[in-house]
């Protein structure tokens, strides 16, 4: 049934979201204690503004994006 797959993927794609949430915080803290040489605040902050260079275009796949992420929980 389509709507059993749909909702795997959906459960799937919610726990590697919840992962990568969960990954986040960790270096984050990681970072305020200990020197990682990963700062995930800044690839966030990248990643935000590779959107933010596209112009229109990437203020819209911004907002498409942000409503996969929301729709996934």
């Amino acid at each position: 049934n389509m709507a059993d797959v749909a909702s795997t993927v959906n459960s799937v794609v919610g726990g590697i979201v919840s992962l990568i949430k969960g990954l986040v915080v960790f270096f984050v803290f990681a970072n305020i204690l200990y020197p990682t040489g990963m700062d995930p605040v800044l690839g966030l902050t990248e990643l935000v503004n590779s959107f933010m260079d596209g112009g229109l275009a990437g203020l819209l796949a911004l907002l498409i994006f942000v409503s996969f992420l929301t729709k996934i929980k």
